[in-house]
């Protein structure tokens, strides 16, 4: 019986040892570190940073211009003449070169403001019929419409209209007045 009592007691010695160095082996060891003396004229240094800096900013810095944006009105955009007149020739409703370049000019203000209806009027001298110079307003009305629509402007904000004799631009009866009332007039209308 003492040898089955020295057995369980080594035994039991065995599991307590063993399960004492198994926990000695899970436990974090402290480190030492040696103390060194600091004088205050050395500070210690910091790690050094991992992080990239860039070298320069990719876009320089810009101003922004915060004024607040004012659109003209209609009245305001017919008055200041946005859209130049074409003239035309005695009893012509062909567009010579100097009317094809201010309708380009005016096609690049009307492609760049698409919300406006704008109306072109014909309009002629007072020498021929009535009749005869509502016709010849419509047809030059309408060949500046075309040639507009021809630059890639929306035909649906283009309006032709003929106001004849009606509304001269010089009421007096001489060539110079003439040739002012030979025209294609532009009006923003909405």
């Amino acid at each position: 019986m003492k040898t089955r009592c020295t057995q369980m007691f080594v035994l039991a010695l065995v599991v307590v040892v063993t399960f004492g160095s198994l926990s000695c082996q899970t436990k974090a060891k402290p480190t030492t570190v040696p103390e060194t003396p600091t004088t205050q004229a050395e500070a210690p240094k910091p790690p050094p940073s991992t992080e990239i800096q860039p070298s320069a900013e990719p876009f320089p810095p810009t101003s922004v211009d915060k004024t607040p944006v004012v659109e003209a009105t209609i009245a305001q955009l017919n008055q200041d003449g946005v859209l130049a007149t074409v003239f035309f020739a005695y009893n012509s409703n062909e567009l010579d070169d100097t009317a094809k370049a201010t309708l380009q000019a005016n096609a690049t203000w009307l492609k760049a403001h698409p919300k406006y209806i704008v109306q072109v009027g014909g309009h002629c001298d007072d020498r021929g019929s009535i009749g005869y110079n509502v016709a010849l307003g419509d047809r030059r009305a309408t060949a500046v419409k075309d040639y507009l629509i021809g630059l890639g402007v929306s035909g649906a904000s283009l309006v032709a209209v003929s106001f004849g004799e009606e509304q001269p631009l010089d009421p007096a009866q001489n060539d110079a007045a003439w040739a002012k009332n030979r025209r294609a007039q532009f009006t923003i209308t909405s």
